[in-house]
């Protein structure tokens, strides 16, 4: 149940990313420099496929100019 609770919170950290990125018209490479990771870790988190440590939702979160909470919210659908 756990492991199902995380993968359901990856996809929407994923979505959330993604849909934010877009928003800002930036590129996986723009926000990957912007966020101090690389595009291939952009791209697996847009795919719901990396574990993202608090570290890094603050990086992605600053990158996107919101909050890392917002980046964790599933009624932005």
């Amino acid at each position: 149940m756990a492991a199902q609770r995380g993968i359901y919170l990856r996809r929407i950290l994923a979505r959330n990313v993604r849909s934010l990125r877009k928003a800002r018209g930036m590129n996986q490479e723009e926000l990957a420099a912007d966020a101090y990771l690389t595009q291939a870790q952009v791209s697996k988190i847009e795919a719901a496929r990396l574990n993202v440590r608090l570290d890094i939702l603050q990086r992605l979160a600053s990158a996107l100019g919101v909050r890392p909470a917002e980046l964790l919210d599933d009624s932005k659908r």
